[in-house]
């Protein structure tokens, strides 16, 4: 399978703390070696680098601020996943797009030209947007059109959002399947201060992905992708 895992800034910062939540890499970094080695194919869209620079850049909610905050915080995102994947003797990779980059023909080929290289070499790309010089996720979305651009461009197969929330809700109780994609469609949930898409832009790109005939997946963060896949953990999957 061909699968990419895109995890939000909520999910993977802890916004109490101010801090990333390592143990959410763990878990990740864990599931991710193991579905490499059964010969899978995994891309990780991975937010988090504003949060990671809060302490050291502060000031108000201005996108400057945020952009100074990510060039900071993409640091230590990435010194953590490094870290963390390295115990499972798996190799991250660092990609830094826009959604421009993916629609660009020529950008586009080079991007899978380098994707080709790593993968004979069973190295993990983690992709964020490339916030000094695009504006899109900071101010809506949280890599979740980046992570649908790239799963089309790269013909991919499945994508697993992986949420602080997971499984949506309708009426009370959790819908694992799902064709609505409206906001309105589901129980108002209380959506943490720290991400900047919300449940709006994951619908929108859910409904894009299935028009497309690929598979979207809502689910939590830090419950086990195989257990997703297998539908062994309560998740949100969309058809039409």
């Amino acid at each position: 399978m061909k699968i990419m895992i895109k995890i939000g800034t909520a999910a993977i910062f802890d916004s109490t703390k101010q801090k990333i939540k390592e143990n959410i890499i763990e878990s990740l970094a864990k599931e991710v070696s193991n579905l490499i080695k059964e010969g899978n194919e995994i891309i990780i869209v991975s937010s988090g680098a504003v949060g990671g620079g809060k302490n050291l850049v502060k000031g108000n909610n201005e996108i400057g601020l945020k952009q100074a905050q990510s060039s900071i915080g993409q640091v230590k995102l990435m010194e953590k996943y490094s870290q963390i994947f390295s115990k499972y003797n798996t190799h991250i990779a660092q990609f830094l797009l826009t959604s421009q980059d993916i629609k660009n023909k020529n950008s586009l080929k080079n991007i899978i030209e380098t994707y080709k290289h790593l993968k004979r070499e069973n190295v993990i790309p983690i992709v964020n947007e490339n916030d000094i010089t695009s504006l899109e996720e900071l101010s809506f979305g949280d890599n979740d059109f980046l992570a649908t651009e790239l799963l089309l461009g790269l013909d991919f197969e499945k994508l697993i959002i992986l949420t602080e929330i997971g499984v949506l809700i309708k009426n009370k109780e959790p819908i694992t399947s799902s064709n609505f994609f409206s906001v309105e469609d589901y129980d108002k949930m209380k959506i943490p201060p720290t991400g900047f898409g919300g449940l709006k832009s994951k619908l929108e790109v859910a409904e894009k992905i299935i028009k497309s005939g690929k598979e979207c997946i809502i689910a939590k963060a830090g419950d086990s992708i195989q257990d997703i896949l297998l539908k062994k953990a309560s998740a949100t999957r969309f058809y039409l």
